[in-house]
């Protein structure tokens, strides 16, 4: 299973923040009907995207963890992956039928070294262990924790470019609130000032 898929999958996530930036930027006016409509629009977005989002790291991991339950019950692996296939992804489950399909003409061992996809890799370990006849369940939890070490170094390295990327909304966010608040009585004063002598005269 390689890295870039996932990275190209999760690229279509996008990103929301300006939305974000117009919605907070209209209640000072009162345009309420303006956030109202556009958080209704990122929402309705979110769940679409979701519903479309091709399978990602995670979605193998859990699939894993969930293999290794009726593995370590002693239960036969079509039973496993058919159970541990039912709470899956949708594409992984496909996946699954699909090698459950090719396990009935070719056997379970040439159908799993023959696997590809995203469960590609995983199925491969499985098929080492089975060949050997020693238990797949050391196989599946080799192969989820070295996914998990994968995923947990990206996801710490997007995490300390956190600053940089917050770097921009945070600006315009917080210095039009701190100038408004340090300006904002001055100028107000000022200007009522003025109105108050043009009315005078």
């Amino acid at each position: 299973m390689t890295r870039a898929r996932f990275r190209l999958a999760e690229s279509g996530a996008g990103s929301y923040w300006p939305w974000v930036l117009l919605m907070v930027a209209a209640l000072p006016f009162g345009w309420w009907w303006v956030a109202v409509g556009l958080g209704l629009a990122c929402w309705s977005l979110g769940r679409f995207r979701h519903r479309r989002q091709p399978p990602r790291p995670e979605d193998v991991i859990a699939f894993g963890r969930l293999l290794v339950v009726p593995l370590t019950g002693g239960m036969s692996l079509a039973n496993a992956l058919t159970m541990a296939s039912q709470e899956a992804h949708p594409q992984l489950r496909a996946e699954v039928a699909r090698l459950l399909r090719r396990s009935r003409q070719e056997g379970m061992a040439a159908a799993l070294a023959g696997s590809g996809g995203l469960l590609g890799e995983l199925l491969r370990r499985m098929a080492g262990a089975h060949s050997s006849g020693t238990s797949p369940v050391r196989a599946v939890l080799t192969h989820v924790e070295n996914l998990h070490s994968q995923v947990r170094t990206e996801s710490l390295s997007r995490i300390r470019s956190l600053p940089v990327t917050l770097a921009v909304p945070l600006t315009l966010l917080i210095v039009p609130g701190f100038l408004l608040v340090l300006v904002g009585p001055s100028v107000v004063s000022r200007v009522a000032e003025m109105l108050s002598g043009l009315i005078g005269t």
